[in-house]
């Protein structure tokens, strides 16, 4: 999933939302990383939505779609989608207007002060001065997003201009994300995925409950598919 997603999943706190972005950009497998219960717990929580996302038959559906010249990119593309679409159905999947929760977000990831990689940090300044999570909810937004990432790789690449893999597909990619989001929320909610510590608003006025963090043991290859040779911070820098 994309930097929206995770977002929704993490703890009302800078270090979880730092960490549910955070899992992206390190070396090595999460649970050896060197940060606190929080970041740890933020990171865990990413590494276990995007195992869920990789292996889900709704998610192979939508990679389906994308063309074959883009292929190899689809489960980039189809991560951008679903923030868009997550982002137009955001009152079906929280409490919370998305403005609040936006401006709340860029709070806690403006306010955290603990060690991060360089490139993340340099992430995070682009999300908040340019403020990309409003911009998912349009069509025009997506492209920049996709657009931008096939700059910023270093290997050629077949992103740009992909939005129109969106447009060419919107109703069905529609209805294939609004099948698997509920799914996906139920999954991190009974504690199958990564639990959370402390509440925030959830889907249709449920609360997210405390519960133990359950370790994982994956290395990020294991839980995202990226296009082959690619870095971590290539496939996760968009």
């Amino acid at each position: 999933m994309n930097y929206l997603a995770h977002l929704y999943f993490a703890e009302d706190t800078p270090e979880s939302c730092v960490g549910n972005l955070m899992a992206d950009f390190v070396r090595g497998p999460v649970d050896r990383q060197p940060y606190n219960g929080a970041v740890m717990r933020g990171m865990r929580s990413h590494v276990a939505v995007d195992r869920y996302t990789d292996g889900h038959d709704v998610v192979r559906e939508s990679k389906a779609l994308i063309s074959p010249s883009r292929r190899r990119f689809a489960g980039i593309i189809v991560d951008i989608c679903y923030d868009h679409y997550l982002a137009r159905h955001w009152t079906d999947f929280s409490d919370e207007p998305l403005p609040a929760f936006i401006k709340r977000t860029y709070g806690f990831l403006s306010a955290y002060r603990g060690d991060m990689p360089p490139v993340l940090s340099r992430v995070i300044r682009h999300m908040v001065r340019y403020d990309w999570l409003h911009g998912y909810r349009e069509i025009t937004g997506i492209g920049r997003a996709l657009d931008g990432l096939s700059m910023r790789l270093r290997r050629p690449n077949t992103l740009a201009g992909s939005v129109e893999e969106l447009e060419a597909n919107y109703d069905e990619m529609e209805g294939q994300f609004l099948r698997f989001f509920p799914d996906l929320v139920r999954h991190m909610e009974t504690g199958s995925g990564q639990s959370r510590e402390g509440t925030r608003p959830g889907p249709a006025g449920t609360i997210h409950e405390e519960k133990q963090p359950k370790p994982t043991g994956a290395t990020h290859e294991e839980a995202r598919l990226k296009p082959a040779g690619t870095t971590h911070e290539e496939a996760a820098e968009r």
